[in-house]
């Protein structure tokens, strides 16, 4: 089934105020890890902390700020298991598409400065080399449609729509196994 993920007015969903932030978000849960939230305006998270598993997203509307970075619709971030976050923030609210590598645990933290690498790629205008672009251990930007060994969450730039799938659509693609 196709998800227009800019039409999350469409998807059920409940409140879920995330570990330190300070606003409730709209989570929708599309398939395995993956979520739709949606952060009002003000929304913040000023503790500082990090997850035990690695969380990839893409910014669909909005902005969202995330330890100094600030990402912008059509941008994928990814940040492993692990690195500390020192700030988050959405001022005028945001649209993301979400999914952990593993339980999104939560573990707080009293350092301020972030410790490991984070991402942001532009999926939009960003040059797929030939065979895909790997953005994280379970996820790679392609534009040549191929079949798939099995399943995997598609997300097709710059429409949004989000599928499970084992064949990849015209066009460039976010493909996502499940880790």
């Amino acid at each position: 089934m196709l998800t227009d993920l800019l039409d999350d007015a469409e998807l059920p969903g409940h409140a879920f105020l995330m570990p330190g932030s300070n606003l409730p978000v709209r989570v929708a849960r599309l398939d395995g890890s993956a979520t739709l939230v949606r952060f009002p305006v003000g929304w913040a998270r000023p503790e500082h902390g990090h997850y035990l598993a690695g969380e990839e997203f893409v910014l669909l509307a909005g902005e969202l700020h995330v330890s100094g970075i600030t990402y912008l619709p059509g941008q994928h971030g990814w940040l492993p298991a692990g690195a500390l976050r020192h700030s988050g923030a959405a001022p005028r609210g945001a649209l993301a598409f979400m999914a952990f590598s593993g339980p999104a645990t939560w573990v707080r933290s009293e350092l301020d400065e972030p410790d490991g690498p984070s991402q942001r790629t532009p999926l939009e205008t960003v040059v797929i080399p030939s065979g895909g672009l790997p953005l994280t251990p379970h996820s790679a930007l392609l534009d040549i449609p191929i079949p798939l060994d099995r399943p995997a969450e598609m997300i097709t730039v710059p429409t949004w729509t989000w599928e499970r799938s084992a064949l990849i659509p015209e066009g460039r693609v976010l493909v996502r196994w499940t880790p």
